[in-house]
């Protein structure tokens, strides 16, 4: 009876091998028409399985390749592809299979364990994947796919110096890839070796066409050389190649607000949301600059618009943003709550213990301010106006000794932070020293209409005047008065004792 089923069983499957072999060479005599056919059928059907792969017909591809695999000779190749059409499709599981299928019939194939690596890679399975790229050096010690792959891990794992010597070795072994040189490139920049990395990628930008991921890469070096004329150049030329790469868009966009260009600035990301590229890293860019140039009514609409982005609204540093724009509009309940907020999910974010402590100190609790400002000792981004906020806290602590040189430090990290001087000047205007205030405040209030610091301006010139009556402060005083109007002018009294003081001195 077992032998009458497995004879039955043989000849089944035979009938279907000898069916797909029928099928076989009908395809084949099909591709001489337009092709060469290999001397060996199975490459036959391995190369025409390429040609659909590459015009998207994926399901004839696989058939065509499984098709392949019932040759008699070796078909690797043909169980190789298959695995990268798993692989394609995030089927990783399925492609491993087929790799390790096509290794134990050519034990020889580098190429299998390499793609094998890749896929142990791509599941989280570094160390796996490692020893598949060893095993396949030890095959072919001069494979560069394999050290190009394996660079490309190590880069992940920022494993910098390791991914640079396996990447050094894809370059030699096959000098006609751009890629190795490309992930060199990648590599260098992330280790701040700008002006190597930048002499590789402009090499590839002359010997490829239409390279925008390279040509990105100039961009962003040049933004990191703050030159950022030659960043913006190449940045629009990756627009005129590709109009989708959202990246580009950001740095444009981050530039133009660094050169205080505000309307240029907010084009980009407006130009990036009409080509459809609504991430949440446009919205939370724009949100940024949006802030900076304190429109934040409209900076936290783009923070929601980045929060909707998001499966999982978990991303501390959209609340703490909020909190900085609630409060700077006089909302503070909602700033206070999404502080909190930011802070339950991270407890270390800098922006909001920063918030946390500018709240702190406006309620005068000096000695609490100081202990978020603790946390934020290593932000460098917002340094300065964290040192003012320290001067501020050991000004409220009555250690005015201290006040000074933190107020400076603060202005040597943001010399453009208009919180800083109005929070120096003041401090200065209660100790009396008119004359530091002025020479602090001039060269900020000379190319400002910002009225806050006009009319800060102001007091400081009129206690200044009052305190030495020369002419020329009471003068400056009457035209800073005038500058800011009528309407908005805070000093109106002390305006009449300096129009008074002007009669009297002729």
């Amino acid at each position: 009876m077992f032998k009458r089923n497995l004879s039955r069983r043989v000849k089944a499957i035979s009938k279907k091998v000898f069916k797909k072999i029928t099928k076989a060479n009908t395809i084949v005599d099909d591709y001489t028409k337009f092709s060469i056919t290999p001397a060996i059928p199975s490459n036959a059907f391995i190369n025409m399985a390429n040609f659909m792969y590459t015009r998207g017909f994926f399901a004839e591809a696989e058939n065509m390749l499984q098709s392949a695999i019932c040759f008699p000779t070796k078909t690797s190749n043909a169980l190789i592809n298959l695995g990268v059409i798993r692989q394609t499709t995030g089927n990783f599981k399925e492609a491993i299979e087929y790799y390790k299928s096509a290794f134990e019939q050519d034990k020889s194939n580098a190429k299998a364990l390499g793609l094998w690596g890749n896929c142990l890679a791509m599941v989280g399975d570094t160390e796996g994947a490692i020893k598949k790229y060893e095993q396949a050096i030890d095959i072919d010690e001069k494979n560069a796919d394999v050290y190009l792959s394996w660079g490309a891990l190590l880069i992940k794992t920022k494993q910098y110096q390791d991914a640079k010597e396996k990447l050094k070795k894809a370059v030699e072994y096959n000098t006609k890839d751009a890629r190795p040189l490309y992930m060199l490139s990648i590599v260098e920049i992330e280790t701040g070796d700008y002006d190597s990395a930048l002499e590789k990628l402009l090499r590839i930008v002359e010997n490829t066409e239409n390279n925008f991921e390279a040509l990105h890469n100039i961009a962003y070096i040049y933004f990191k050389k703050l030159d950022y004329d030659n960043a913006i150049s190449y940045a629009k030329q990756v627009l005129t190649i590709f109009r989708h790469k959202v990246e580009t868009y950001l740095l444009l966009g981050d530039i133009y607000a660094i050169k205080n260009m505000e309307k240029e600035s907010v084009q980009f990301y407006e130009m990036a949301e009409m080509n459809g590229l609504k991430t949440f890293f446009l919205y939370i860019s724009w949100a940024v600059t949006l802030q900076k140039f304190n429109h934040h009514r409209e900076a936290i609409e783009k923070l929601y618009q980045a929060n909707d982005c998001l499966k999982h609204k978990t991303v501390d540093e959209v609340y703490a943003r909020l909190s900085l724009s609630y409060y700077k509009l006089g909302e503070v309940e909602l700033a206070i709550e999404n502080k909190n907020k930011a802070l339950e999910l991270n407890p270390d974010n800098y922006m909001a213990n920063s918030m946390a402590a500018e709240i702190e100190v406006d309620k005068k609790n000096f000695k609490s301010a100081l202990l978020y400002l603790e946390k934020c000792k290593d932000d460098v981004s917002n340094k300065g106006f964290n040192y003012s906020l320290t001067a501020q806290c050991y000004a409220g602590l009555g250690a005015n000794d201290k006040v000074i040189p933190l107020f400076e430090k603060a202005l040597e990290y943001m010399p453009d932070k208009k919180e800083i001087y109005v929070a120096y000047t003041k401090f200065l205007l209660e100790q009396g020293d008119y004359e530091k205030a002025k020479t602090k405040l001039k060269i900020y209030a000379e190319k400002t209409e910002d009225t806050e610091i006009l009319n800060l301006y102001f007091e400081v010139l009129y206690n200044l005047a009052k305190q030495n009556c020369y002419k020329y402060n009471l003068e400056r005083a009457l035209e800073i008065a005038n500058k800011i109007g009528t309407d908005k002018f805070l000093y109106k009294k002390e305006k009449v004792e300096i129009e008074e003081l002007l009669k009297e001195n002729g």
